[in-house]
């Protein structure tokens, strides 16, 4: 395997090839965001995927913090400060792209496959949801029920319930026994504020890890997410503060 380590511009950046494999490349960005790349030759789409470092073992077992990680999820989709919620799924719909997010013990991700003509707008537009989102009251009291009759869907899933209760099990009061989603009486008293706090304590640079595989380009890859993040407020290539 030949590797090469470049560090242009302040950035780190690490590169891996080997003849006839894909090209995976990695960069640093001041901030902390780490950028992650595998070009895969004769693709013709691309998958992206926004990695944040906060899940369910990052709340407590009080009612209002558990399960508001995957509330946070929810309500990423449902409009920004220059997107309403049609707006997010009309970019995707109109190039026949797909988009989702889930919410796991340790991470919480948002991702999308779409044309390789349309990785920019999918960095863009994801990026817009991670750091510009309203929680707009109104949609807060709609993701809530439609959390609830999720829970209630999932109480009648034998792999769900088995699922939950060995984790329970077998790490008790430990964060990562903690049930993903949350139980019905910690989403009734979730909190809007609650849920704000939660969203700006973990959505940080130094927590983001963003990838993408098919065909991309790493070089245009960092420079859209540079200005996605930017034009959102945040500044990628600001050092990042001491935690």
């Amino acid at each position: 395997m030949n590797s090469a380590v470049d560090l242009p511009l302040g950035l780190a950046d690490l590169s891996f090839a080997a003849s006839g494999e894909a090209l995976v490349r990695r960069t640093v960005l001041p901030s902390g965001i780490r950028v992650l790349s595998e070009q895969v030759p004769g693709a013709r789409s691309a998958t992206l995927g926004y990695w944040v470092a906060v899940g369910s073992r990052d709340e407590t077992d009080e009612p209002g913090s558990l399960g508001s990680t995957h509330f946070l999820e929810h309500l990423l989709f449902k409009g920004t400060r220059s997107r309403s919620a049609l707006d997010i799924a009309i970019s995707f719909d109109s190039v026949g792209g797909e988009h989702n997010a889930m919410t796991a013990k340790e991470y919480t991700c948002y991702y999308a496959k779409v044309q390789d003509r349309d990785l920019a707008m999918a960095v863009e537009v994801i990026g817009d949801m991670l750091t510009s989102s309203l929680l707009d009251p109104v949609e807060f009291e709609n993701e809530r029920g439609v959390i609830l009759e999720e829970l209630s869907m999932a109480e009648d899933d034998p792999a769900d319930v088995a699922n939950e209760r060995l984790f329970s099990a077998v790490l008790g009061a430990h964060p990562l026994g903690r049930p993903i989603g949350g139980r019905p009486d910690t989403i009734r008293a979730a909190s809007r504020d609650a849920v704000w706090a939660h969203y700006q304590a973990n959505y940080r640079p130094q927590d983001l890890v963003i990838t993408a595989a098919g065909a991309v380009d790493h070089d245009l890859l960092v420079d859209g997410v540079v200005r996605a993040l930017a034009a959102a407020g945040w500044d990628p290539e600001a050092t990042a503060s001491p935690v």
